[in-house]
């Protein structure tokens, strides 16, 4: 505004004093008149003129100056309540009255236009407030802000349209992140094949909306983290199932290669040539690899199992009694089956078999030594079996011719190894040939295995003696003391028993019995095999006959039915055993008879054979 010139009541004055006093100057000399009258006159008029104004000015400013007050009260009070942050200006000490008066009345009525647009704008802004928080689940600040209430209405105003922004940019932010996750969801759709969700789920109600009706979704937080839940689930299966196809398609592509032999599906032929996922074709493509990566897997356990195979082999020619805590070893144990595990059988083979070639006639003497020594220990387990006298067809003879080949056979073989590990000396300037089983010398491989046979069989027999000992003290501890003397009280009646000849008379028969329970000798020969025995036996019998003539006069034995007698028992006694005496007994002839007292042992009690009568009887 361009300040407005005031002229004083003086300048005014003068200056129509000296127009008029001009005009009249010349009036009066043209009319031939004196001026000066006529020029008092003018000047006291001018003079009353101006006292008149200056009284008029005087009682204007005074009135505008009554009114400046009320209107700059009223302006400053609108602007603190449009501006409370702000100051507001001064205009009456820096204008004139008149001139502060007309701009403080220009901006009080700026500011009303304003407030009145405020006003109009209160309901509209309150409402889209609340709908804004309601759409975003968000509180208001009418509501939220206790003090809300208490400031001024342009405050009110201003603290409603900043939260209107800010829920502007929220609702544009979600609104933004919505349609890019149904964006992805359409990629997934149309690249990957992926599926809409049947059942109810946010992601199914943001699909079925679209991207055109997007903005009806639901903006709540509480339902835009439900989603990011559900498309970072979708998200990462998808992920999962691109990477398993890569693998599983690399991983068939390979198998194939290796195993042509096997007939490949025709429904995962068309998958093999497709380079991107398809979670349709990614089923039958797993249970294609799962097919070929079993068949690959059996493949290979065979192979390591028939690389084992030969391994035990090469070992068993290398003369390897036990190489199970060796640790170079430790691949034929494990059941890890690998392609590395494979190769390493592989390694381990060619090595031994490097290892068989070099001295191959060697370990092929050394392997029929070792079959040869295996069969001469069978032997000699079988010739110590005592029940071996009770085969059908056993000849001590041919036992004996058996044991002196097989004892000339192992010497001839031990004699090729020394001549073949002389040669072997000969060739290597004098080294001698060491197993690479064990790191020694053959000879002192053979007498190694012949000491452990021999302390083998000694712990065979402290075995059975101790378990023979055992036996002995649990019968002797199991006794009670009725049984102890119930025990010793049957002992004391057979020893009387026996001490009187009149009480019962010993028959050949009886002689057979006690003959039959001889145990064997450690020879595995029967006592009855001895010539020794033979002759103590025949004597026994004889002084029975003796006794059996005494007791029974009228009974007459020949020495014809002698010489029968004697066949029968020694028959009887070469064919029976301890568990079929009985068997025995009734095909000797004779007639058994049994007796029993209470409270006494069972005494067998046999008559006394009929005797034969003969032509020199008659």
């Amino acid at each position: 505004m361009s300040p407005v010139s005031i002229r004083s009541p003086g300048e005014v004055v003068n200056e129509v004093y000296s127009q008029n006093i001009q005009s009249i100057i010349h009036m009066c000399l043209d009319a031939g008149d004196d001026p000066g009258s006529i020029i008092d006159e003018v000047k006291y008029e001018l003079q009353k003129m101006v006292t008149e104004m200056m009284a008029e000015d005087g009682a204007l400013l005074e009135r505008k100056r009554t009114e400046l007050a009320p209107i700059r009260t009223r302006y400053e009070s609108l602007y603190h309540e449009l501006y409370p942050d702000k100051t507001c200006p001064q205009y009456g000490s820096t204008l004139p009255v008149l001139l502060a008066l007309r701009t403080y009345v220009d901006e009080h009525k700026k500011l009303k236009e304003e407030y009145e647009k405020l006003l109009k704008r209160e309901i509209d802004i309150r409402l889209e407030e609340k709908r804004l928080c309601n759409e975003l689940n968000e509180r208001s600040l009418q509501i939220d802000n206790q003090n809300f209430s208490s400031k001024q209405l342009v405050t009110q105003m201003s603290l409603l349209s900043e939260h209107i922004t800010e829920l502007r940019d929220e609702k544009s932010k979600r609104l933004t992140h919505l349609s890019e996750i149904l964006r992805t969801l359409h990629e997934f759709e149309e690249v990957y094949g992926w599926k809409r969700p049947t059942v109810e789920t946010m992601i199914g109600r943001l699909l079925a909306l679209g991207p055109l009706n997007i903005d009806q979704f639901t903006l709540t937080k509480e339902a835009v983290e439900l989603v990011d839940k559900e498309f970072s689930q979708i998200t990462e299966q998808v992920q999962k199932a691109e990477a398993r196809f890569e693998q599983s398609h690399k991983q068939l592509a390979s198998l194939m290669r290796k195993h042509q032999s096997l007939i490949p599906n025709n429904k995962v032929l068309s998958a093999t040539k497709i380079k991107q996922c398809r979670l349709s074709k990614l089923p039958d493509l797993i249970a294609e690899v799962d097919r070929y990566t079993e068949h690959a897997m059996e493949k290979l356990t065979n192979d390591i199992f028939k690389a084992r195979e030969r391994i035990h082999g090469t070992l068993n020619k290398l003369s390897f009694q036990d190489v199970t805590n060796d640790s170079k070893y430790a691949i034929l144990y494990t059941n890890d089956f690998t392609e590395d595990i494979y190769f390493m059988h592989e390694e381990l083979l060619q090595e031994l078999e490097a290892q068989y070639e070099v001295n191959k006639s060697m370990y092929e003497q050394i392997e029929i030594w070792n079959e040869l020594f295996l069969e001469f220990q069978e032997f000699e387990k079988n010739a110590s079996d005592p029940q071996r006298f009770h085969r059908r067809g056993y000849s001590a003879l041919a036992e004996e011719k058996n044991r002196r080949r097989l004892e000339a056979t192992l010497r001839d073989c031990e004699l090729r190894l020394q001549h073949l590990a002389s040669g072997f000396m000969e060739k290597n300037n004098g080294q001698p040939f060491i197993m690479s089983a064990n790191g020694k010398k053959i000879p002192d491989y053979i007498q190694q295995r012949k000491d452990d046979y021999t302390k083998a069989k000694e712990r065979e027999r402290e075995a059975v003696k101790a378990a023979v000992h055992k036996t002995s003290t649990n019968a002797s501890v199991g006794r009670t003391p009725l049984k102890a003397k119930q025990l010793s009280e049957k002992a004391s009646s057979v020893v009387s028993k026996r001490s009187n000849p009149n009480l019962t008379a010993r028959t050949p028969l009886k002689s057979v019995r006690r003959v039959a329970v001889i145990p064997h000798l450690p020879t595995g020969k029967t006592p009855l095999h001895n010539s020794t025995m033979k002759l103590r036996t025949q004597k026994y019998l004889q002084t029975t006959k003796r006794t059996n003539m005494d007791q029974t006069s009228s009974t007459i034995v020949t020495p014809v039915k002698q010489r029968c007698l004697n066949n029968q028992i020694f028959d009887a006694t070469a064919n029976i055993s301890s568990n079929n005496l009985m068997t025995v007994n009734v095909s000797t002839g004779f007639k058994i008879s049994t007796a029993t007292t209470p409270g006494k042992c069972h005494i067998v009690k046999r008559a006394i054979p009929t005797p034969i009568h003969t032509h020199k009887n008659k």
